[in-house]
């Protein structure tokens, strides 16, 4: 997938993501059996560099007032059902967001672990390899526009 790049002061989604959403953007981050490098990565998003708070986009900790879910990692055996409850509770339309390569595509190695798609059925949007917080920054504001 080809990605333009995107710089922070050449988007104004203040205006774009109200529009879409009618109001701000809450997504729910939910690890779900990852380390902490892509985590690490997306919290870095709230740092001044990016600043998604400027952009009516933040972090929520309930899936009840999220609009998106933000999933990190291959699913175990032990969050599937937690990850289907998260996504039960999060209000229509729903969008999953698969982040890093075992997000989106794990291989089998242990069973007990699977894919965002395995368990939820649908991913609206994935982000690939182990990306790092610009790289996050750009797929979420591509596919917002």
């Amino acid at each position: 997938m080809k990605n333009k790049k995107v710089k922070p002061e050449e988007l104004d989604l203040k205006n774009k993501v109200p529009k879409v959403l009618k109001k701000s953007l809450k997504l729910r981050c939910i690890d779900v059996g990852d380390n902490e490098e892509i985590m690490t990565e997306l919290y870095s998003l709230e740092w001044p560099q990016f600043s998604l708070e400027s952009y009516n986009i933040s972090f929520t900790a309930s899936p009840k007032h999220a609009d998106w879910i933000f999933v990190v990692g291959a699913v175990t055996k032990n969050m599937q059902k937690a990850l289907k409850d998260a996504y039960e509770v999060v209000p229509d339309p729903k969008v999953i967001i698969a982040c890093g390569d075992k997000a989106i595509k794990w291989d089998n190695r242990f069973e007990d672990c699977k894919s965002v798609k395995e368990v939820l059925w649908k991913v609206d949007l994935e982000i690939p390899w182990n990306p790092s917080s610009k790289d996050i920054f750009n797929y979420l504001v591509n596919f917002i526009k």
